[in-house]
């Protein structure tokens, strides 16, 4: 029977050692960390989790890891992006192989793409394994209008989720109205995912649940359920303090939560892979301040 996909679906960092190479004790540590803390999923591989810097049979390699260590405790959805169809369709194909949960993916990116080559990208992955599949509106700067994702949720059936990482909220509301519950629209951005809950996204795939996965997943539940002066306290107190620095810009993001993760124990190093950097001395010490400031010691 498929697993529920709904909630908090946290987008893990890929721990690395300082050679760049996969840290596996590292990861397993950080699965547990945002399992225990109460995700509702876990995504893979995706830009928080620097796939598009690894090749497809390390991307292979990991999904197996993921799935493996999780066993079953929450859904795994998986990253499955590529510039090339063909390479995606082979990344589902192993994912339901290895048993992931659903997929994930962006418009293809590397080069200008008129919207019938796109969907034909959605369509060759919503007909190759069965899997429910989450598509990105906002990735790699492609945002989809609602034109589109209405053929796409009447079309293509196995594409039951829309990842919005837009500024701009209303868009989910858009979504829900012009797509009739055919295409459930999750709040994607860190910076503005209350914002998006409170606009009636379904669920959330969230970065910063690397570091606070506790914090992100009563916020949603308190406005599912209503308790927004809750809802809006978690906001306000813990997550808008962390995002405002670590995702000052989606430049320095990944870095700084592998940072956060590194001090706080949970992975061995903060390495990323090239050609991604580390945090300057200025934001290191701002970021260390504001994980200080939402009670987390380092």
């Amino acid at each position: 029977m498929s697993k529920v996909i709904e909630g908090n679906q946290c987008l893990i960092v890929t721990p690395l050692k300082d050679d760049e190479s996969v840290d596996i004790e590292s990861t397993k540590r950080l699965l547990d960390h945002v399992i225990d803390g109460g995700v509702d999923g876990i995504l893979a591989q995706g830009s928080t989790g620097e796939g598009f810097l690894f090749t497809t049979e390390e991307r292979k390699a990991f999904m197996g890891l993921v799935v493996d260590y999780v066993a079953g405790r929450v859904p795994v959805g998986f990253d499955i992006e590529s510039a090339a169809t063909a390479i995606s369709v082979d990344l589902a194909k192993h994912a339901k192989k290895v048993g992931v949960d659903y997929l994930f993916t962006t418009p293809p990116y590397r080069h200008p793409h008129k919207g019938p080559g796109i969907f034909e990208h959605f369509k060759a992955i919503n007909d190759a394994t069965g899997l429910p599949v989450a598509i990105y509106d906002g990735g790699a700067g492609i945002e989809l209008d609602l034109g589109f994702l209405v053929r796409v949720s009447k079309e293509l059936p196995n594409i039951k989720y829309c990842k919005v990482y837009l500024e701009k909220p209303e868009k989910i509301a858009q979504i829900a109205q012009a797509c009739e519950g055919r295409l459930e629209p999750w709040a994607g951005h860190d910076r503005l995912t209350y914002l998006m809950l409170l606009y009636g996204a379904k669920g959330m795939t969230s970065a910063a649940s690397c570091v606070i996965p506790g914090e992100n997943t009563r916020m949603l539940r308190c406005v599912r359920e209503g308790r927004l002066e809750e809802a809006r306290e978690i906001y306000l107190s813990k997550v808008a303090p962390l995002n405002a620095i670590a995702f000052y810009t989606v430049l320095d993001y990944i870095a700084a939560y592998k940072l956060a993760l590194y001090w706080m124990g949970i992975i061995d190093t903060p390495t990323v892979r090239r050609p991604l950097i580390q945090l300057d001395a200025v934001m290191q010490r701002e970021l260390k301040a504001a994980l200080r400031f939402i009670g987390i010691t380092v």
